[in-house]
């Protein structure tokens, strides 16, 4: 974990509804507690994050301060073109002239992937960025789209690369390439939870990294992984014996309950296995928390698994 927090640039990836925000939360605490500076770039995610910081104010396409040595901003893909069109141009008046004349948004709006390549150049230019003659973040993590989004994402700076002629474009797609290729400065983080089709998509996507994309990959995170208090033999010999209904609603109520998260804890033991032997990365688990509302504490806790 602690050559993971000496990266510049964390990814991260998986399926819509495994909690990667969560998980960059969780792990931007954790850096933070080993003295980093850090920034979660979000790309046009719903509103989620400013609550688990216990902040009031969403958090927009500007950098805000959520929590000491962690700041955050919402990318949207037109907030993200402005600020890459000024870095090339130079000029507000010449990025008006140019980008909001409606013949050039038109052709714009035609180029598959300009939008993803915008969130993705203004995360790569945070990596670079100073502040009073010094790297302003010492780490960035990218709060990435779902899979399918992701891996084009991903994939743009190459295509750039391949297709266009030299030029600022070129320039900055091969240091965000570089970036993303060295083991040294980046790695893809992906998420899942310990069921059917979030592990499937997991496997699928750290096969994509490793063969078409080339990026390296960190830890696999099994996020809410169910309590295994009732696998224990006792428990478990109890609840077999005791079985619904039993005349008492809410002793039913109960054993219904305990039966369902010791099978979910099965399911998920089976996911485990199946993710140690395919992709094979080092696994890091994290708790199901009993609420959907997650909080500053509740980060915390989740922090300690990065920092154990």
């Amino acid at each position: 974990m602690s050559d993971l927090f000496d990266r510049k640039l964390l990814v991260i990836a998986g399926k819509g509804g495994v909690g990667k925000t969560t998980v960059a939360a969780a792990l931007a605490v954790a850096a933070s507690r080993r003295g980093k500076r850090v920034l979660i770039a979000q790309t046009d995610a719903v509103e989620r994050l400013s609550k688990m910081f216990g902040r009031r104010e969403a958090i927009g396409s500007n950098v805000v301060t959520v929590a000491p040595a962690i700041d955050a901003v919402n990318m949207t893909p037109k907030s993200a073109l402005h600020e890459y069109g000024l870095m090339v141009l130079r000029y507000e008046t010449v990025y008006r002239a140019l980008f909001e004349n409606r013949a050039v948004r038109g052709f714009l709006s035609a180029i598959p992937g300009l939008d993803a390549y915008a969130m993705l150049g203004k995360t790569w230019w945070h990596t670079t960025e100073l502040q009073n003659g010094r790297p302003r973040y010492d780490l960035v993590i990218l709060d990435g789209p779902a899979t399918g989004h992701a891996v084009l994402m991903l994939r743009i700076p190459q295509a750039i690369l391949d297709t266009l002629p030299k030029g600022p474009l070129t320039n900055d797609a091969a240091a965000a390439r570089e970036l993303l290729s060295d083991p040294a400065r980046a790695a893809l983080v992906i998420v899942t939870l310990p069921e059917e089709l979030p592990v499937r998509e997991a496997i699928e996507l750290a096969h994509t990294a490793r063969t078409s994309l080339q990026v390296p990959l960190g830890p696999l995170v099994v996020n809410a992984l169910p309590s295994d208090a009732l696998l224990d033999a006792t428990v478990r010999a109890t609840l077999n014996q005791v079985l619904p209904p039993t005349g008492d609603d809410a002793l039913d109520a109960t054993l219904r309950l305990g039966t369902s998260v010791r099978a979910h804890r099965q399911t998920a033991e089976q996911m485990l296995t199946r993710l140690r032997d395919n992709p094979g990365l080092p696994l890091l688990t994290l708790p199901r928390l009993p609420t959907i509302d997650l909080g500053p504490a509740d980060l915390g806790l989740l922090a300690e698994r990065f920092t154990d």
